[in-house]
């Protein structure tokens, strides 16, 4: 490994679009939960407004930190360089210190959120796993990563959620801990953004495997387009989920019917000769990804659905 490389920032900047990305959707979605309660449940202070930035500001910066600390540490633990592991443990140490922190904030504000450990705990688990055992562009890393940045959208929309009277006076550190009552309480539309990003982002570990390291391999190019087969069916099967406006949905459909598209073309041009270098892919995707983060914007912005919230 190079010893050149900087542990501070990451040099995988196709990674950065599922940092940056989520986090945007899930502002949207808990600015429009939070404008779709009705004053009377909505909180005060830090357990209003406040403690609603507060939160989302802590979710963001752990989330994005903690990027920044896995990079760190996968470099300490599959680095057989010494020098680079020296390197690499104090921004490890120290993103993950502050990753730490941000996230015990978020907690000790909203303390519903401690329901999450349940699904980012495993994921982070395989990826880390990964990383050790020196595979961390395995098709197991990669689905685990795309899929915890996916989990963001929820995430941020139940801070919305967090910040109303009926969570704040109903879940504490002593009482409905583990409740899954805020989650249950999320539109279903969340769940279809949250889907959207989720197919789409998983969709490219298989795409870009088929471009760089399984380039001319029949059967990850098949399976590559097969997946992406099945995502435009089921983006197609949301337009009769409730609430789920229609202009948002047309947004999802193209996107994925050219993501299918391109999980053919590409790399049939690749194969023919035409230069495909990593950066190149990479490039060619900003369109895509902008297009189905737009969508689930539009699905937020565009949401006239109930919301309906209580804690048992």
């Amino acid at each position: 490994m190079a010893t050149r490389l900087n542990p501070w920032i990451p040099n995988q900047h196709g990674a950065w679009p599922m940092v940056v990305i989520p986090p945007v959707i899930a502002l949207f979605w808990c600015l429009k939960i939070w404008d779709t309660l009705t004053p009377a449940n909505r909180g005060d202070g830090l357990h209003g407004t406040a403690g609603m930035t507060l939160t989302f500001l802590a979710v963001t910066v752990a989330w994005t930190v903690g990027y920044l600390a896995f990079f760190a540490i996968g470099l300490f633990l599959r680095s057989r360089n010494p020098t680079m592991r020296r390197r690499a443990r104090t921004p490890a140490l120290v993103y993950g210190t502050l990753a730490a922190l941000a996230g015990l904030a978020a907690l000790l504000l909203q303390p519903h959120l401690l329901w999450w450990v349940f699904v980012f705990g495993p994921l982070v688990a395989i990826a880390v796993y990964e990383t050790w055992r020196g595979t961390p562009r395995s098709l197991a890393s990669g689905v685990a990563t795309t899929a915890a940045s996916a989990f963001i959208v929820p995430v941020g929309a139940t801070v919305a959620l967090g910040a109303s009277s009926p969570v704040g006076a109903g879940v504490t550190w002593t009482s409905n801990l583990f409740t899954p009552d805020v989650v249950d309480a999320l539109p279903t539309a969340v769940w279809v953004s949250f889907l959207w990003l989720l197919l789409y982002t998983v969709g490219t570990v298989p795409y870009v495997k088929t471009m760089i390291r399984k380039k001319g391999d029949r059967a990850w190019l098949l399976g590559s387009q097969i997946f992406h087969l099945a995502a435009l069916l089921i983006v197609v099967a949301t337009l009769f989920v409730n609430h789920v406006h229609w202009a948002a949905w047309l947004l999802a459909v193209i996107v994925f019917a050219v993501a299918l598209w391109r999980s053919r073309a590409v790399p049939a041009s690749a194969a023919a000769g035409t230069p495909w270098p990593p950066k190149k892919v990479g490039m060619r995707e900003m369109p895509l990804h902008l297009g189905v983060t737009v969508a689930c914007i539009m699905a937020a912005l565009l949401y006239s659905g109930p919301l309906v919230l209580f804690i048992h």
